[in-house]
């Protein structure tokens, strides 16, 4: 079964010969993760564990918020991490993330925009025989009542700002 993804394709896009050494042949280099790879899963994690609280009918305060991603940075954080902006520093990235949930937290508090799920696997048939299929996630799914519409939810981190 042939089963893509966003990555698979991107890869594909990028680079052919990259693409045939991870996927065909299964070669998968030992590259250190990036910090900002870590705070974009770092933010991730920490809105995840929001949005399972707010589905539990409860709303951590911005300080649990806060702790949540302090302990998850400090978790999964090396030293020998490498930085692309030299101009910046793993304090920097970290307080970054700090502002990021800030302004995410202020904007969207008191989350009643109906999550439906957060982290939802879909898979997509791509022929009659279910033989081809395109897998994703989803960061949050929600429910807006306004319109009786489904929203996806992608969260990005940029340079200054958190996106959703």
């Amino acid at each position: 079964m042939a089963v893509y993804s966003h990555s698979k394709i991107e890869t594909f896009e990028q680079c052919k010969l990259k693409f045939k050494y991870r996927y065909l042949d299964k070669i998968i280099p030992e590259v250190a993760k990036g910090i900002e790879a870590h705070l974009g899963s770092i933010i991730h994690k920490t809105l995840e564990w929001l949005y399972i609280q707010v589905l539990k009918n409860s709303i951590p305060s911005i300080d649990d918020v806060i702790s949540i991603y302090s302990e998850e940075w400090q978790e999964n954080y090396s030293e020998d991490m490498p930085i692309v902006n030299k101009t910046m520093t793993a304090k920097d990235y970290f307080n970054r993330g700090v502002e990021f949930l800030v302004n995410y937290y202020m904007k969207y508090h008191p989350f009643q925009d109906n999550t439906i799920a957060t982290e939802k696997k879909i898979e997509i048939d791509l022929d009659k025989t279910g033989q081809k299929k395109i897998i994703g996630y989803i960061d949050r799914l929600a429910h807006n009542l306004e319109t009786n519409e489904i929203e996806i939810h992608d969260y990005k981190t940029s340079n200054s700002t958190l996106f959703k």
